[in-house]
């Protein structure tokens, strides 16, 4: 499977130390633009950055341009760059946290996936415990990610299955 991954789904899978959930992707691409968001975080002190950074080095993200960004869209650079870069590259899915990206690549027929489903696919695959997937769903909130209570409540749900 490929994929395009925008900035935050990679700082706040750094931050669960679950950059392992990754490897469900045969490819995994990033925008120019995401990786200087990166870099901004890594030269403003931000640790996981150097994570991250790891996974350029190691091949495990290949940086690409993506096609032509649409202003209609209203995003961010960011976001606008991975739509854009799914696009072009026929991805299987694009790995944002973004709402409003999240819409625009479902208008446009890609499919978006956020952390949380990430982590659902790991638990459902077998390749989490259902203990592990609560704990990183909490250590999710806590590190800042806006998770309503209806979703977490949902996805615990279907995490015990």
């Amino acid at each position: 499977m490929k994929a395009v991954i925008d900035a935050s789904p990679l700082i706040f899978l750094t931050k669960l130390e679950r950059l392992d959930v990754l490897r469900q992707y045969e490819v995994i691409f990033a925008p120019p633009e995401v990786i200087a968001e990166i870099e901004r975080g890594r030269v403003a002190g931000h640790p996981e950055a150097l994570e991250i950074r790891s996974l350029l080095d190691d091949g495990t993200i290949k940086i690409r341009k993506g096609g032509k960004m649409r202003s209609e869209w209203n995003l961010h650079q960011g976001e606008a760059a991975v739509i854009a870069l799914a696009a072009k590259v026929k991805a299987d899915e694009i790995i944002t946290d973004d709402r409003a990206a999240i819409a625009v690549a479902r208008y446009l027929g890609l499919r978006p996936v956020s952390v949380p489903f990430l982590l659902l696919r790991e638990r459902r695959s077998g390749r989490m415990s259902r203990e592990l997937f609560e704990a990183s769903l909490r250590r999710l909130l806590v590190a800042g990610y806006c998770l309503s209570p209806e979703l977490h409540q949902r996805l615990v749900e279907a995490g015990s299955e």
